[in-house]
């Protein structure tokens, strides 16, 4: 027989299986009634001998960890059912692979499906339909209710899948408020024989990372989490779902051959009928007057007041960035140009083909974009920075790593995290962080630091870039910003954010990897994606990804990294651009001059709007 799917047996109990589930309406939540008759179950033998006894010091433990409430125990559960609930999830269960802007990961379907199943596939998961039910029980809410202080918890309402976490997989930045979850938990079931019986070691990866909050003033979290749990077997971790204060990630998978097998959940505030169920239960508690993340409504502020991005600079009117694709270049501006690009880039005919490809396309990608000279000398330079850092393997580097010198991590990371060239010096401390001996590179990193500023200054903040843009795009300019940034392959990554644009454009992101052959075909992320955000721009799945790689006709345009690449997109309001997370596995960091153009209105389209 092969893997049993635990979707679709039971459609009234149907929910989102993605990261981590999604609100379905209540008719869809309440259908799940409750799995555990106490009259068959002796929830308490499913568990560790005194477990229930230690409440008191688990409850102690919780209320002093940081940077937010959490509990974690190991071991926790009874040896011989676990081992059971390990088998069948890798015997008898189906996975699905699932990947989005923000999470790649393989997922079963809801454990709460179970009791759907047809009889002959339910006798194959005994220990995993016993285990559901311990979770679950009475007993065990109490437990739970006892150490977090987080009042009743509903029993009708179930809330589980297992999930395998293969090299590459992750998940990003979270807080888990969706719906009406209350706590939030973690049971690991790795190879309990993973290196020779000594645990998940640290260069494996798959940590749960805590993050700390920016400040007492901001709900946005820090941008370097500041505790790691790493997954051992028998481990269970747990804590209250509060917006603005639970955030959290899974580090990537970075072991050859490791699995981070688990079994993620959640438990509820009480459903209607329910003791302790009361209509205002979320608000009361949350004091927002919503079920919004508070995360969400940081990034939503950032968009409104701007910090997303730098406000534009206006071109002075006498630079005349006119859509004139006829003009011909001044001699000061060839000047200017020529001390940076590929000289062909500059000869008149290849212009005109590329305004052609341009008009047809509205984007187009230009390799070996600067001159031989300067992309021979950043290039060694970049990549001396890369082997210094330990970029160039595939262990998961320690968050802090490159934060020196005029190069800062730059969040929140609940839409964002890269390094950032003269960027503002925002990251906290972060657990594990080592101090790096920047003697070693101090030449290759001076050469690569002063040679991005010159092309982000001298070139494609000048006047000369923005009339050789507007030749081979048409377009008319009126100002521009942009910045230097660093993706570190294991740690940063931008996701799909509306930016509230409500106009065209330009976007021109120069690009550098090494090895571009290995970053072609997406597999170690660091492409930049192009997807439909809805009419207003602003439209988001329930678990707040943009895009699902299953769901192909949101996305308009991907380019891979590249190396020394130019990209010019035409980028209409509503469309939401992101940077793939970069995998620990690629071979460097991906670097980048990322600018946007405001474009302006013709004549014809203001006479329309009046």
């Amino acid at each position: 027989m092969g893997p049993i799917d635990t979707n679709n047996k039971r459609s009234a109990a149907k929910v989102d299986e993605s990261m981590p589930d999604s609100t379905q309406d209540r008719a869809a939540i309440t259908a799940k009634k409750a799995r555990v008759d106490s009259e068959t179950l002796n929830a308490k033998a499913c568990f560790q001998p005194g477990l229930f006894d230690d409440a008191d010091a688990f409850t102690e433990e919780f209320a002093k960890s940081q940077p937010f409430h959490h509990c974690c125990i190991a071991p926790f559960c009874d040896e011989q059912l676990l081992q059971g609930v390990r088998k069948e999830m890798t015997e008898r269960l189906h996975f699905t692979q699932k990947e989005t802007d923000i999470f790649k990961y393989h997922q079963s379907g809801d454990l709460a499906n179970l009791d759907g199943l047809p009889e002959e596939e339910k006798q194959q998961l005994p220990s995993l339909q016993k285990l559901r039910d311990a979770i679950y029980s009475q007993e065990f809410r109490d437990f739970i209710s006892a150490v977090t202080g987080c009042g009743p918890l509903s029993g009708s309402r179930t809330d589980m899948s297992t999930n395998r976490y293969k090299q590459g997989d992750h998940l990003l930045l979270h807080d888990d408020v969706i719906g009406d979850r209350r706590v939030s938990y973690i049971i690991y079931l790795p190879d309990p024989d993973i290196n020779d019986g000594q645990g998940w070691a640290p260069q494996d990866g798959g940590h749960l990372e805590l993050y700390p909050r920016e400040s007492t003033e901001s709900w946005a979290p820090a941008v370097n989490p500041t505790r790691r749990l790493a997954p051992q077997w028998n481990q269970i971790v747990f804590f209250t779902v509060l917006p603005g204060e639970s955030h959290h990630s899974v580090e990537e998978v970075a072991g050859l051959g490791k699995e981070r097998l688990s079994i993620q959940g959640w438990f509820h505030f009480p459903q209607p009928g329910e003791p302790g169920y009361a209509p205002d239960q979320m608000t009361r508690l949350w004091s927002t007057g919503a079920v919004s993340t508070l995360s969400q409504i940081e990034a939503k502020r950032q968009r409104e007041t701007g910090s997303v991005g730098d406000p534009f600079t206006e071109y002075p009117e006498a630079d005349d960035i006119d859509d004139d694709s006829e003009a011909q270049l001044s001699a000061e501006d060839t000047a200017v140009l020529a001390k940076y690009l590929n000289p062909n880039y500059l000869r008149p005919e290849v212009m005109t083909q590329v305004a052609e490809k341009f008009a047809d396309d509205s984007h187009i990608q230009l390799g070996e974009f600067l001159n031989k000279e300067t992309a021979t000398v950043l290039g060694e330079a970049l990549k001396a920075v890369d082997e210094h850092d330990g970029m160039a393997g595939a262990e998961m580097p320690p968050h802090g790593t490159g934060e020196r010198g005029r190069w800062h991590a730059f969040g929140s990371p609940v839409i964002r995290r890269f390094m950032r060239l003269d960027g503002p010096a925002m990251a906290n401390p972060a657990e594990g962080t080592v101090d790096v001996d920047s003697r070693a590179i101090k030449g290759g990193e001076a050469t690569a630091t002063d040679t991005l500023t010159a092309i982000r200054d001298e070139l494609f903040a000048s006047g000369a870039y923005a009339r050789w843009l507007s030749s081979i795009t048409t377009l008319s300019l009126s100002g521009h910003r942009g910045m230097v940034r660093r993706f570190r392959s294991g740690l940063d990554y931008t996701l799909g954010t509306p930016d509230g644009s409500e106009t065209t454009t330009l976007d021109a992101v120069l690009c550098f990897v090494d090895e571009p052959s290995e970053w072609a075909d997406g597999v170690v992320g660091g492409y930049a994606c192009y997807v439909d955000g809805g009419s207003d721009g602003d439209e988001a799945s329930n678990d707040g990804s943009v895009y699902r790689l299953t769901e192909d006709e949101s996305i308009l345009l991907t380019t891979p990294a590249a190396w020394n690449t130019l990209s010019v997109v035409m980028r209409e309001p509503g469309v939401v651009k992101f940077v793939k997370y970069v995998s620990a596995s690629a071979p460097g960091s991906r670097w980048d001059v990322s600018f946007e153009y405001q474009v302006q209105a013709d004549d014809d389209e203001e006479d329309d709007n009046e």
